[in-house]
């Protein structure tokens, strides 16, 4: 026990307590005779000094001594490879840890179980039944964290493991910062299981038809492997290409890279495939598929000019400068001549075709009729870019195939302002007015404007009825747009354009994959992989992108996947759910429904199964670096020829404060009503 001041005596504190007990034995002295007095100065004296005392701030510290039995921490790990040893079983591992209990117990030992995988529980001894190896991976790296934290109340640690680590880091650095024994048992044996497996595989998502692209497969061994497999890439069981590689297990990768070119359009699966090895675990994992959607290098455009206009160069300008464009260009004479002749536009083939100020005059029933069989039949895509030469009866009958009603003609009408309606598409510039041609509406389901005038008509409107898809550019002045800069060595025409000739031509992959995870098959536990390129426009990279897996109909996980600046893609990971069959979907933040939808199988886990063996090398780091011994499952009664009772004294401080102490203060206050009451007594104020 001891008694300190908090704060300094200084000075001042001294000559007033010196004044205090001076003034007291003056007092004393001139009223020898009135006891009454100097009992009450006595008091006053008394409480002004306690109050003095906790100036001072002054506390008294008690120490006492306790001693504290230290546990021994037991962790068994309950992950998926623990059953499938040979030897010792599940039901033998059980009985071994019941006995290590019971030997605890019977030497009044203090100790806790807990069971780990990819997560660390403590356990009461009457759950050790639930050691049943149900766990998807094991995280040995956790322990060395969860040791290292709670050190100062273990008399040490022992793990009941095969050392096999599936997930986290290795323990090895964390252990040496440990100041307690770690004891280590070995489950199972030295030999493993063995697999080959396709990890992954990393494939662009949107090709060219001429275009070589790789295929980045990775082919992992697990086990004790040491030999030379195949690895062979297929199209529609058709081999394409193949590949020798030497594999030396253990968990080893090895990276096999395919080079060649589509040989069809549209979206084509393509298989990867391994050899198998004997006496391997799981050949389902064996085989992955993929898909690559192919599009043309080139696209045939024709244009058809009514009458050229300002429009018309513009338009033919922008469009040669689609490297992926070739373009003829028919010019209407006359009534019933064109240049080139009109002959060959019947005759070849085209996946758009353009009326550019057509037609001017309404077309024939006949004439509509053969157009009309001429698009279905070669699947071509339609634009309309209207010219100052039309009129309403102009497009008498061709409006049918367009899906658009028109309600009027507006050739009197002034430039009006407009805007983009779209959310996808903006630009901070002020837009220059056009002159609107018709009152145009949109028939079905999928016509949607995609800019429109002040007036509610719109400027730039989009359909599709069956497979036809069709634009409408409602302004004569159109060609305007291609002097307004909306980036450095871009105008606005091109833009819209280039946007608008994608989206006909189905060349910009919309609709399509461009999100992928890198394989369709994994395992229960197993990291699933995804990644996306950027090709949405003018979508910048912090602009969040939701991940999202359905199951039944209902979500069981969302995530956000980032960009990385890098590899300048989007990048995302997460592990496999319990075995099953999932879909997800994609979401940008700036959209209800989703960018894309997908889905994937789980299969039960396989990660565990394929690292079935004993890794006494860990284990034995583990015990070496931490002062404690390692023992085969066979020795594990060794164990108690190290472990006794320990013991920790703890010295208990306990910290008296007087300015603090309710009983100190509840006496000062007596003190003080004591005196009231006196002089109250007395007849003093």
């Amino acid at each position: 026990m001891n008694f300190r001041l908090l704060n300094a005596i200084d000075s001042i504190f001294l000559f007033g307590i010196i004044f205090g007990f001076g003034l007291l034995f003056y007092l004393y002295t001139i009223l020898k005779d009135n006891k009454w007095y100097k009992a009450l100065i006595a008091l006053r004296v008394i409480i002004l000094m306690n109050l003095l005392f906790l100036l001072a701030n002054p506390v008294l510290v008690i120490n006492s001594n306790k001693d504290k039995n230290l546990e021994w921490a037991i962790f068994v790990d309950n992950s998926a490879s623990i059953k499938n040893h040979k030897t010792p079983s599940i039901n033998a591992i059980k009985s071994g840890i019941s006995e290590i209990k019971n030997k605890f117990i019977e030497q009044d030992i203090p100790f806790q179980f807990y069971l780990f995988d990819e997560k660390i529980n403590k356990i009461n001894t009457k759950l050790l039944e639930s050691i049943d190896g149900s766990g998807v991976t094991t995280n040995i790296g956790n322990l060395s964290k969860e040791i290292q934290k709670k050190s100062h109340d273990f008399a040490g640690a022992i793990i009941f493991s095969d050392g096999i680590i599936t997930e986290g880091f290795s323990p090895n650095e964390e252990i040496e910062k440990i100041k307690i024994p770690i004891h280590t048992v070995g489950i199972g044996e030295n030999s493993g299981l063995v697999d080959v497996l396709i990890q992954s595989i990393d494939v662009p998502t949107v090709v060219l038809k001429n275009e070589i692209f790789n295929v980045r497969a990775i082919i992992q061994s697990i086990g004790n492997i040491e030999e030379r497999l195949s690895v062979s890439i297929y199209y529609e069981d058709k081999l394409i290409g193949s590949k020798y590689v030497r594999l030396s297990g253990q968990g080893s990768k090895k990276e096999i890279n395919f080079q060649f070119k589509p040989e069809k359009l549209g979206q084509q699966s393509y298989e990867v495939r391994t050899s198998s090895i004997k006496d391997e675990i799981n050949i389902i994992n064996n085989r992955q598929n993929f898909d690559v959607l192919v599009l043309k290098d080139k696209y045939k455009v024709a244009l058809i000019t009514g009458s050229p206009n300002k429009n018309t160069s513009i338009l033919k300008k922008v469009l040669k400068n689609n490297p992926r464009i070739e373009i003829e260009h028919y010019v209407r004479m006359n009534e019933t001549k064109f240049k080139p002749s009109i002959n060959f536009f019947w005759s070849t083939s085209y996946e758009l075709i353009i009326f550019d100020n057509y037609p001017i005059k309404p077309l024939s029933e006949n004439f509509i009729r053969i157009l009309g069989k001429k698009i279905l039949a070669q699947k071509s895509a339609i634009m309309l870019v209207v010219g100052p030469n039309q009129s309403n009866n102009s497009l008498d009958g061709i409006t049918s195939i367009f899906g658009t009603n028109v309600i009027d003609t507006l050739d009197d009408s002034g430039p009006l302002f407009w805007e983009f309606v779209n959310s996808d598409i903006s630009y901070q510039i002020d837009f220059p007015p056009l002159k609107q041609k018709y009152n145009l509406v949109g028939r079905g389901l999928l016509s949607d404007s995609l800019a429109i005038f002040d007036s509610g008509s719109p400027l730039w409107l989009q359909n599709q009825i069956g497979e036809t898809r069709s634009t409408i550019f409602n302004s004569v002045d159109i060609h305007s747009l291609y002097y307004y800069k909306i980036e450095e060595s871009n105008n606005l025409l091109s833009k819209i354009l280039d946007q608008s000739t994608g989206w006909l031509l189905k060349s910009d992959g919309s609709n399509e994959q461009y999100f992928r995870l890198n394989k369709n098959q994994y395992q229960q536990g197993e990291i699933i992989y995804i990644t996306g390129t950027k090709p949405f426009q003018n979508v910048n990279e912090t602009q969040p992108i939701n991940f999202q897996i359905n199951n039944g109909g209902s979500s069981i996980f969302s995530k956000e996947i980032t960009f990385n600046i890098e590899s300048n893609r989007w990048e995302g990971e997460f592990r496999a759910p319990p075995k099953g069959d999932y879909n997800f979907q994609i979401f940008m933040s700036s959209n209800i429904a989703p960018i894309q939808t997908g889905n994937f199988q789980v299969q039960e886990s396989q990660i565990e199964l394929s690292k079935v063996y004993l890794n006494e090398k860990l284990l034995k780091s583990i015990s070496n670096k931490s002062k404690g011994s390692y023992f085969n499952w066979n020795q594990r009664g060794e164990l108690f020829n190290l472990i006794s009772i320990e013991v920790k004294s703890e010295i208990k401080a306990n910290y008296i404060k007087f300015n603090q102490n309710k009983l100190f203060i509840s006496f000062i206050l007596v003190l003080l009503a004591a005196e009231w009451i006196a002089r109250r007594t007395k007849g003093l104020s």
